[in-house]
């Protein structure tokens, strides 16, 4: 209802209590139990936050170790820039629901989000804390209405309104790292809460070239077999090590290049 100030009611989704929302405020905290509730279109819905554990040098240890790891080219974390990296918390819907009778907790981004895999984090419900507007670090605001969260879980989950147990917006700490290699710009995240990275492209190893050592060995072997069969087989006892040598040294000459 809407009173003589323009302010709102609603009721708190922790305690029941009545709330006083004023008009263009999303957030509104209950004062009688403490919790911050998330307003968007007449709904309220659980606001949490997670909190960071880690700092700047630790992720930036983690982004180093992940570009020196097997997933990305030859000393990406020699050869790349890293030209800045920013902390923030990010918005995502967390909901809970029910689908062919199992409760299944899913993370959909809450506003413009450049890395996908993100959606893929694992939050345990001790690392929720109730929002707090203070929280130091810049808090990305919520783009994604609840109805478009509700849609998507329709059209890409098949889940239907009715089946959601609780939805909360939680805001993630997170470091946005941009680096810069062979003059492209990449971007990756770091979870501030537990030092994973993130990045949907990134330069990744040139897989090729190991494919082709697999097609050539597998050729060579499937002739040197045909040959011991047919003539003697003592050429594959001879002839296998050889290959073994060969291929195992080009292999190893390829990923230190790659």
């Amino acid at each position: 209802m809407t009173d003589q100030v323009g302010a709102s009611s609603i009721n708190c989704r922790q305690c029941a209590a009545p709330l006083t929302v004023e008009q263009g405020q999303p957030f509104v905290t209950c004062r009688f139990c403490g919790a911050t509730n998330f307003v968007d279109k007449s709904r309220a819905v659980f606001h949490y936050l997670v909190r960071p554990t880690v700092r700047e040098d630790g992720a930036r240890a983690a982004l180093n170790r992940w570009m020196a790891g097997n997933a990305t080219v030859k000393d990406l974390d020699r050869k790349s820039k890293v030209d800045a990296v920013s902390f923030e918390y990010f918005p995502m819907w967390l909901v809970r629901a029910m689908a062919q009778n199992d409760e299944r907790v899913l993370l959909m981004p809450a506003a413009a989000l450049s890395v996908s895999e993100l959606g893929r984090l694992n939050i345990p419900p001790s690392d929720l804390v109730p929002f707090d507007a203070q929280a130091d670090g810049l808090i990305v605001p919520p783009t994604v209405p609840f109805e478009t969260m509700q849609q998507r879980l329709i059209d890409d989950q098949h889940i239907a309104p009715e089946n959601i147990r609780e939805t909360a917006l939680v805001h993630l700490p997170v470091y946005v790292c941009k680096y810069t290699f062979n003059n492209r710009r990449f971007t990756a995240i770091v979870d501030a809460a537990s030092s994973k990275v993130f990045a949907n492209i990134y330069p990744a190893k040139w897989e090729m070239p190991y494919v082709s050592i697999g097609m050539a060995a597998f050729a060579a072997f499937f002739v040197l077999s045909l040959l011991s069969l047919f003539i003697n087989f003592s050429l594959f006892v001879i002839g296998a090590p050889l290959l073994a040598i060969v291929f195992f040294s080009l292999a190893v000459a390829i990923s230190a290049k790659v």
